[in-house]
């Protein structure tokens, strides 16, 4: 007892004569000037410029992103910032919000499901991932089943993955290496950046993921001095390339690098994770190429896929699946029951054949208008790159930044797919009347510039 009792004082006297369960634990709140004074207040019209000075303060600088602009809310094609602005959106957050923003049937499945489940470790099943599954797989001849990711990036990390893991099993760690392909963009992390061909998104990080080699887009020649059957695991390709300019693989190239895939025992996996679900007026980017002459073994989708919310797919034959055991990839977030059940209501809504066909039809009402104003002025367009739907970019003959801040300046959100090409990829669910505004604000730009060079 006396022992007992020697102890608790020395720990007393170690926190200043009181136990351990008199001590006060609690920490002085942290100041830092200019961070935790700042008052913000998101009905303030006149706030914007204090949103962007402390988004400068606790924010990091990766994005360059529009100076004077804090939206606040989005309906359909349309967004709206703190000053009661209201602007035409069509870059859809970069091929995403594929049914514009704050549709109701996509809101109404968000409130429902949240009340039900949002997450669940992938230690379980759930509802919603077996059914989006269900509706992805039955709609392809080709995939037979599905890996759920986050993202773009993640989704193309778990296809290099697989490949990886079935090309070592095949031929020994030597067959390791992809192919990718020039101007491709696959994603950020570390796998996916590797297999983005623009130098400057890569060489900053240092030796990246080895045996990753750029052959030339729709040059199967530079294809065939790259392959090698010892060697090549993949094949990792765009069938239209969204940051490279919207340049489109033609039917020929992707069915004989789909041959030369066969006879040298590497998969093909074809990144669809701007392009696919819609956008090109087909549910499927690749079903152009003949599906019987051009079998993709992975196919990854993301961006569209629950229109606004982060998610990714990899959607796989079951040659790949059969060699993908427990344990050999996994994720956290991927396939969880909030985001697969509006993954779900969106793609049903967008596989509709009505749907797509709408699609289709709106793609061509603004390349065929496009075409007229290419023909008015053809020193200013060069080019007009669509394979159909609504993923269409135009090639000027100078920078396109311009034609982005008049447009802004319009009132309507244009991004670029390179220094001289903008991409048009509105939401899918766009109206022909707002198609028309675009169309104007561009006839005016390229009006002003023209009246401008003759002038000079």
């Amino acid at each position: 007892m006396f022992n007992k009792l020697n102890k608790i004082n020395k720990i007393k006297n170690c926190f200043n004569n009181k136990s351990i369960y008199e001590i006060n634990y609690t920490t002085k709140p942290i100041f830092k000037e200019g961070i935790t004074n700042v008052k913000l207040n998101r009905d303030d019209k006149d706030g914007t410029s204090d949103y962007i000075k402390l988004h400068d303060k606790v924010i990091m600088n990766t994005y360059g992103r529009v100076s004077d602009i804090v939206f606040t809310h989005g309906k359909d094609s349309w967004l709206y910032d703190m000053k009661g602005d209201k602007y035409l959106d069509f870059g859809a957050g970069i091929a995403v919000n594929a049914l514009g923003h704050s549709n109701d049937g996509w809101s109404e499945v968000i409130a429902k499901q949240s009340k039900k489940l949002t997450h669940l470790s992938n230690l379980y099943y759930n509802q919603p991932a077996i059914e989006l599954a269900q509706s992805l797989i039955a709609s392809t001849p080709i995939f037979d089943k599905v890996f759920f990711a986050n993202s773009g990036t993640e989704a193309n990390e778990a296809a290099l993955k697989f490949a990886k893991k079935i090309g070592i099993a095949k031929g020994g760690v030597e067959k390791h290496e992809i192919i990718a392909f020039s101007h491709g963009f696959s994603g950020r992390s570390m796998g996916s950046l590797s297999c983005t061909h623009k130098s400057k998104y890569r060489e900053i990080y240092g030796p990246l993921v080895p045996g990753v080699h750029f052959a030339e887009y729709n040059d199967i020649e530079s294809v065939k001095k790259l392959m090698s059957k010892s060697k090549t695991c993949a094949v990792i390709i765009e069938p239209v390339q969204g940051e490279g300019g919207l340049e489109a693989a033609t039917v020929e190239f992707m069915q004989q690098l789909y041959k030369l895939c066969q006879e040298n025992d590497c998969l093909l996996i074809v990144d669809e994770v701007q392009c696919g679900i819609g956008r090109t007026g087909q549910l499927w980017a690749h079903s152009r190429f003949d599906t019987e002459k051009c079998k993709p073994d992975i196919m990854t989708l993301a961006k569209p896929l629950a229109g606004g919310l982060p998610i990714g797919a990899v959607l796989v034959s079951d040659k790949v699946a059969s060699e993908i055991k427990p344990g050999d990839h996994g994720t956290t977030f991927g396939g969880g029951p909030l985001v697969c059940e509006v993954g779900k209501y969106v793609f049903d809504r967008i596989s509709q054949p009505s749907f797509l066909k709408e699609v289709q039809e709106k793609g061509k009402y603004l390349t065929d208008a496009l075409k007229k104003l290419k023909d008015q002025f053809p020193n200013s367009i060069l080019e007009i790159r669509t394979v159909g739907g609504l993923f269409v970019g135009i090639q000027l003959d100078h920078n396109v930044s311009d034609l982005v801040s008049f447009a802004k300046s319009q009132k309507i959100l244009i991004i670029n797919a390179g220094d001289d090409v903008i991409r048009f990829c509105p939401p899918l669910t766009i109206t022909t009347k707002e198609i028309d505004q675009l169309l104007l604000v561009l006839k005016n730009y390229l009006i002003k510039i023209n009246n401008n060079s003759n002038k000079k």
